[in-house]
């Protein structure tokens, strides 16, 4: 390791560099929008304690990642940059918490840094730190309570140690309420039953402080909304929660749908973990449990990994980014895996195919999406070219090779992504329109058949959903598609087009999709034109152009 550290430090700080790289593109994601409004009105209206979206209250997610968002969104003003840049430093804090953890567990520098570079070069990684929602936020709180609650399982129950589980598992519970709970307090049982019932009178003192320590951290924000909204709180929460489990909000909710999700949230690393398990199952497969019960470190990150796995394959409702909560987990085994890894003829043969498979896609994606021409894309192939070149003859050149290609496949679609599907979103452009339309006269803005999330945070007014045009409103702002608007436009006495403007209609997950777009390819049913329309009566005037 030490003839290669250099070489592992700089990719580490080029990954580093990728997750600030070209975060500073608009708010248009639909779950984005949803938190970056709810910043925005909390700066608006001087109350960090409510969350509002849409000048309605948001009450789906806990307050900590609105408290998160909001230094570098008050300090900065809101906008895609400042908002991200707080969960980058979550990020960051993330890759920390997951270094710190694998040393207190295996008394090995060399795993704790390769536990921080996997996560870090995940795929999943870098999309959610540059993302705004919760997923990134609930990992970090998961592994700092990890953290601590290794003390307590490994005897070290000193008071303050209890006091800093009961704090983590608070902030826990004020990242996603229940669910990361679950998660840390299941392993927890499953791993220290034995000890709990042989230590009963010491383990219930000890409960008694780390009761203590949540409740401070985290119930205070839930007593105040309970004061200020009782049983409409309440009970709101409760559906939600139930809600979640017992419904399919994608429908897939196949018993499987997990397997596929972890292979793309890791990757490329999560076939490597895979590969290594598999070697590690016949290896001691007469012995399995004894292997694991005298290695408790190992047995810990892999409780944590399945429970997390399991506890999330269990309900209805799936969405892929829930899975991300077991990448740290995934990290510390594979750094594991890695560092007792004998270099093979069959594990050399998996890195080339990953890296082949990498590089292929890279390329790929530059001819077929990109501008293969640019100097970019000549200094991409170069490195990739020279990857190979570098001979494969022990495991962290493997790993090195295969870092590196996937650190150029990053870049390409972190960097050139946003600006390709720019056009498709203009939110950013309508709002302040509306901004300024408002600045002679206060109208009320309504969006017809849809509720596009991200207008409120650019237009700075409630954006009123309706699935029929307004009646009793002398004059008013309409967003509303092209085709719809033909067919309503007979029934407005007096309107006027002030901006016009394609955009897609799915989800911007498709980004490729998008791009082929761009590209001339135009399926009618994927893109509209969207028209922002000042209607008023026949006897009024009507704004002039802003």
């Amino acid at each position: 390791m030490r003839r290669y550290a250099p070489w592992f430090i700089l990719l580490f700080v080029a990954y580093l560099f990728l997750l600030f790289y070209g975060i500073d593109y608009p708010v248009w994601n639909k779950d984005e929008g949803l938190y970056a409004d709810t910043v925005r009105e909390m700066i608006e209206r001087g109350n960090y304690l409510d969350p509002y979206f849409n000048y309605e209250h948001r009450w789906q997610k806990p307050i900590l990642i609105y408290w998160v968002l909001l230094p570098f969104a008050t300090f900065f003003d809101p906008s895609g940059w400042s908002l991200r840049l707080g969960l980058i430093v979550i990020g960051l804090l993330t890759l920390v918490v997951s270094y710190l953890l694998a040393k207190k567990l295996f008394k090995n520098s060399e795993i704790a840094f390769f536990s921080a570079f996997f996560l870090l070069s995940s795929v999943a990684f870098l999309i959610q730190s540059r993302h705004i929602v919760t997923h990134l936020l609930l990992l970090f709180t998961i592994m700092l309570a990890f953290y601590f609650m290794w003390d307590l399982l490994s005897g070290r129950r000193e008071r303050w140690r209890i006091l800093l589980f009961g704090a983590a598992l608070g902030l826990v519970f004020l990242a996603k309420l229940y669910v990361g709970m679950v998660f840390v307090l299941t392993t927890g049982f499953l791993l220290g039953i034995w000890e709990i019932w042989q230590h009963k009178l010491s383990f219930l003192k000890g409960l008694i402080w780390g009761i203590f320590a949540f409740s401070v951290v985290a119930l205070p924000w839930y007593i105040y909304m309970i004061f200020q909204y009782g049983d409409q709180y309440t009970v709101y929460v409760y559906h939600e929660f139930f809600d979640r489990i017992t419904q399919s909000v994608t429908g897939k909710n196949g018993p499987f749908f997990y397997i596929g999700v972890y292979f793309g949230n890791y990757a490329p690393w999560s076939i490597p973990l895979v590969g290594m398990g598999v070697v590690a199952l016949w290896r001691h497969k007469s012995n399995l449990w004894r292997s694991l019960t005298q290695n408790m470190p190992l047995l810990f990150a892999l409780t944590g990994f399945f429970v997390v796995f399991f506890t999330l394959s269990i309900p209805k409702s799936k969405l892929p980014g829930y899975l991300f909560s077991l990448q740290g987990f995934a990290a510390i085994l594979t750094a594991y895996g890695f560092y007792h890894l004998d270099w093979s003829r069959w594990i050399k043969w998996l890195f080339y195919a990953l890296q082949t498979v990498l590089s292929l896609a890279t390329v790929i994606i530059w001819i077929r999406y990109f501008d293969p021409k640019s100097l970019k894309f000549a200094l991409i192939v170069a490195a990739i070219l020279g990857s190979f070149l570098w001979p494969m003859t022990d495991k962290y050149r493997a790993v090195l090779r295969l870092g590196v290609v996937n650190f150029l496949l990053l870049f390409s679609i972190a960097g050139q992504l946003q600006k390709e599907i720019a056009p498709y979103f203009p939110y950013e452009r309508y709002g302040k329109t509306i901004v300024k339309l408002n600045e002679t006269k206060c109208l009320p803005v309504y969006s017809y058949n849809s509720r596009r999330e991200s207008m409120p945070f650019y237009a700075q007014t409630k954006i009123n959903p309706v699935s029929k045009l307004p009646s009793g409103v002398n004059e008013y702002i309409l967003l509303i598609d092209e085709q719809d608007f033909n067919r309503v436009k007979q029934n407005l006495s007096y309107y006027k087009i002030v901006d016009r403007s394609l955009y897609y209609k799915g989800s911007d997950s498709q980004v490729f999709k998008i791009i082929n777009m761009q590209k001339g390819y135009r399926p009618p049913k994927d893109e509209g034109v969207w028209l922002l329309v000042l209607v008023g009566r026949r006897n009024q005037e009507v704004l002039s152009n802003p």
